[in-house]
């Protein structure tokens, strides 16, 4: 088809290829094997409508047209043969292609009208198309999000220390599974943990409470030196310290790994900080250490939802670290207000406080339980953890700050409870 096409054009652009010769038309032999090979033939029509040169002719094709005929066949076929037309001399020609070879079309016109609409239409056409690749996208993204949404979702649990079970169908269904593993195996670990320290604060409690026994035996009898009690004595309170410290670390494991069960009842605060510090007074501390109380009158009615055992201990942790870690004594302030819907405490001493080194070091610290390091200082952390641990449960947040020689301060934010 595409020589047909070349030829086409040279035969309607080279003139010489249809000559007259003493009144008759001449084709050139290279223009005739042309039209045999390709199967094509010619005539040419007079001003009369007869055909005064064919080649290749056809049988059912007539000699004889009308003007009606012409104007039909120029643009279309003649018996199904689609043909092209050309100004020959005074006459035309007109060369016939075979049938199904070519597919014309017969009318080639436009309407001025819908010319003029044209840009309209292309602009249509391209907001629509525009709007449906838009859809596809926002329904494909839609798609997307609602099978990544459960995964994000179980990981930022799995983050949490949170078990994750994960249904997931389709092509994301590995992800899911690979997920719902390493979730299990996570768990297996952190149980394992909190039961090791748990059977290890269980075999350390029997023989602590046996020195701690007879250390007291020793610091209450005559029949030794003073020397002897007071070497019994720091012998008790360094037990103290320890038995403590167990405990902190037994209960800090149980709430990390969701071990220990939180109680939600309602919490006066206010009361509470009395009862702890008349428990601190009436445990014979010396006079190194004095208590100011600063409650606001607008916090004796509010309440809070929580664990009022965990919520008691938090505060009791805060104040013994000012009173262990300050020997020579100081004084501990103790404030409570509202702000908006919080209850704020603030809990500090002007004792000898700790460095800025040390204080960013006991808030950039890993996790203790966590952590493999062995020269960790625990002299503050264990028992901030513990009190990031409860106060986070219960939906609060916990600042620190301290400088060297002034002192140390914890404030702790906790939601009100809503009427």
């Amino acid at each position: 088809m595409g020589r047909q096409s070349i030829w086409i054009w040279k035969f309607a652009t080279c003139s010489y290829n249809l000559t007259i010769q003493d009144g008759k038309y001449i084709l050139n032999n290279r223009c005739q094997k042309d039209l045999i090979t390709n199967n094509i033939w010619g005539i040419v029509i007079d001003n009369s409508g007869n055909v005064i040169w064919q080649y290749n002719l056809p049988e059912e094709i007539p000699l004889k047209y009308s003007l009606q005929d012409v104007a039909t066949f120029s643009k279309g076929y003649i018996k199904n043969y689609p043909v092209f037309t050309w100004k020959q001399e005074n006459d035309l020609l007109v060369l016939g292609y075979p049938k199904n070879s070519y597919s014309k079309f017969v009318t080639n016109y436009l309407p001025l009208s819908a010319m003029q609409k044209t840009p309209i239409i292309l602009f249509i056409m391209l907001v629509s198309n525009v709007t449906i690749l838009f859809i596809v996208y926002y329904l494909s993204k839609r798609n997307v999000m609602l099978k990544v949404a459960p995964i994000l979702n179980g990981l930022d649990k799995l983050s949490h220390g949170e078990t994750v079970v994960l249904n997931i169908n389709g092509e994301l269904e590995d992800v899911g599974k690979r997920i719902n593993e390493t979730s299990l195996q996570l768990d297996k670990q952190n149980k394992a943990r909190a039961n090791w320290i748990s059977g290890v604060s269980h075999d350390i409690r029997t023989p602590l409470s046996m020195i701690m026994g007879y250390a007291d035996r020793i610091t209450s009898s005559l029949d030794v030196g003073e020397n002897t009690r007071k070497q019994a004595n720091i012998i008790k309170i360094q037990s103290v310290k320890i038995k403590n410290l167990v405990q902190d670390l037994n209960l800090v494991s149980q709430l990390n790994y969701n071990v220990q069960p939180v109680k939600q009842t309602p919490v006066h605060l206010c009361k509470m900080i009395r009862e702890i510090v008349v428990e601190y007074l009436n445990n014979n501390l010396n006079n190194k250490f004095d208590f100011e109380l600063n409650l606001d009158c607008n916090t004796e009615q509010i309440s809070i939802i929580g664990d009022e055992r965990l919520l008691y201990r938090a505060i009791q942790n805060i104040i013994s670290n000012s009173i262990n870690h300050n020997e020579n004594g100081c004084t501990i302030s103790v404030s409570l207000a509202v702000n908006g819907n919080n209850l704020i405490l603030v809990i500090s001493d002007n004792g000898k406080g700790i460095s800025e080194e040390k204080l960013q070091k006991i808030q950039s610290t890993p996790h203790y339980l966590q952590s493999t390091d062995e020269r960790l200082d625990l002299r503050h952390g264990l028992g901030l953890l513990l009190v990031k641990e409860i106060i986070s449960i219960h939906n609060g947040t916990v600042s620190i700050s301290s400088a060297l020689n002034n002192g140390f301060s914890t404030t702790i934010s906790l939601p009100i409870k809503k009427q």
